[in-house]
């Protein structure tokens, strides 16, 4: 026979206040905690001399801004696009490496100092193909992207990765505001998405 396990209401009004206290010191102290989330997914550090920049693939343009200027000013001989079909209408066959080359292009990095990885689907394709694609007896590559996707990606590009460094650098300018993210529903969607893919590709790997 299955017993019935009675809670004291005591000890129920005590457990009730404790959850609205602590929801309301949450609240309360929101601009402290919040902006640390989004701290915490980003890694920009200062660009030193490269074999290759490496500019993934979607964004908003932050990312080929920051790469060309970073080619402009002597860091790398190479730039390396990545991503597959963007799959919108209007652009049949277009991919985000494509998109992004024509990017530099327009900046002013030479077509030739273009490398186009068209075959990523995702930034385990793009860590993957993009150390294959590497110049021979390449030691350092300086990697670009989204501040907030730059924690998992430093990540992926630096897993069973022997005698390569790598140098992230945060697109700059940004429209990612971390201490404000929580204001711009952009920002939600991104962060929230960043927590969840770190997690399945801590537990899941690349596959």
């Amino acid at each position: 026979m299955t017993q019935t396990v009675v809670i004291p209401k005591r000890t129920l009004r005590r457990a009730a206040a404790a959850v609205v206290l602590t929801l309301a010191l949450l609240i309360t102290f929101h601009s402290l905690w919040l902006p640390f989330m989004a701290y915490a997914l980003i890694v920009d550090e200062a660009p030193q001399t490269a074999d290759a920049i490496v500019v993934l693939g979607g964004g908003s343009g932050d990312r080929e801004v920051t790469g060309a200027r970073l080619y402009a000013e002597g860091y790398a001989p190479v730039v390396v696009t990545t991503g597959g079909k963007v799959g919108l209408p209007g652009l049949p066959g277009v991919t985000f490496a494509e998109l992004g080359a024509n990017e530099l292009q327009r900046r002013g990095v030479p077509a030739s100092a273009i490398i186009q990885l068209s075959d990523a689907t995702s930034t385990c394709d793009d860590a993957r193909l993009a150390r294959a694609a590497l110049p021979p007896g390449a030691k350092r590559l300086i990697l670009v992207t989204d501040p907030f996707h730059t924690r998992r990606a430093e990540w992926l590009f630096t897993q069973g990765v022997e005698g390569v460094k790598v140098i992230t650098v945060a697109a700059s300018p940004s429209w990612f505001d971390p201490a404000q993210w929580w204001k711009d529903e952009r920002g939600i969607i991104v962060v929230g998405q960043e927590y969840v893919k770190f997690a399945v590709t801590l537990m899941n790997g690349c596959k």
